[in-house]
């Protein structure tokens, strides 16, 4: 039998879309993005099937275009299969009200992430599009942006303190305090939990569970303003900024940055 890997959404699949999919030879698992071990499973499967659309954050989502980016760079020869119960007329779309309709010839005839044509409409937010404003390096919707302003202080802070053995409290005084990085903190977070939650079903979400992990170490240092001299001194502070930007950089560089073979939508 052969293994489709599902993503949910975060609603229940169908148990007539499991029932379905055993009578036709295909064994459904499902996955959570947001936890490791998921990529393991993807050489050995048929495809990855989106339960359409998502649902995170009060709102529909739709993260097929993100899903078919992620495919078509790392496993090109798998199928995105695609099901809801929207009337989509696609080569890989599964109607949940007529399963009956699709023999086991139908999977067979289904196209490889690399040869798969133009993604149709699904209903909800196109979270590429989400993800694009994400990185924009202006704007009300950059996330990216206000944490470039914050590692900024905080290297010159570094550096200051760290190579020109400038007193702590002079630095603080003439740098770390007027940048107000509490404020700026704040502002981050506000942005990114408007963000981060959206991603949730999304290949990219482990990654961005990573950030999310590196900034509780150093919540409590932000939000003081910088006072406190030791997490600047022993690198920690910067050393965990630039592992946020790393983490980043290879979010942007493989969703919005790198060019594909195929237009999506």
């Amino acid at each position: 039998m052969k293994i489709v890997l599902l993503v949910d959404g975060g609603r229940p699949a169908p148990q007539a879309l499991t029932a379905y999919c055993e009578a036709v030879g295909f064994r459904l698992i499902k996955i959570t993005p947001t936890e490791g071990g998921w990529q393991k499973l993807l050489p050995e499967a048929f495809g990855v099937m989106l339960l359409l659309p998502a649902w995170g954050s009060g709102a529909y989502l739709d993260s097929s275009c993100l899903w078919q980016h992620f495919l078509a760079d790392q496993y090109p020869h798998l199928r995105l299969l695609m099901t809801s119960y929207e009337q989509v007329d696609y080569v890989n779309h599964l109607d949940l009200l007529r399963l009956a309709d699709y023999d086991a010839a139908w999977w067979q005839q289904t196209q490889e992430t690399h040869i798969t044509e133009e993604l149709p409409y699904f209903t909800g937010i196109d979270l590429s599009e989400k993800l694009k404003r994400f990185f924009a390096g202006h704007g009300d919707d950059s996330v990216v942006a206000v944490l470039s302003r914050i590692r900024l202080v905080v290297q010159m802070a570094s550096r200051e303190l760290q190579k020109m053995q400038t007193p702590y409290s002079e630095i603080y005084a003439d740098l770390v305090k007027p940048a107000q990085l509490a404020n700026k903190w704040r502002e981050w977070r506000n942005r990114w939990i408007n963000y981060y939650p959206l991603f949730e079903h999304t290949p990219l979400a482990g990654k961005l569970e990573q950030i999310a992990l590196l900034t509780e170490g150093m919540e409590h240092w932000m939000l003081a303003g910088g006072k406190e001299q030791e997490p600047l001194a022993n690198g920690m502070i910067l050393q965990v900024l630039n592992d946020m930007r790393e983490q980043l950089q290879q979010i942007e560089k493989q969703y919005v940055v790198q060019k594909l073979s195929h237009t999506y939508r």
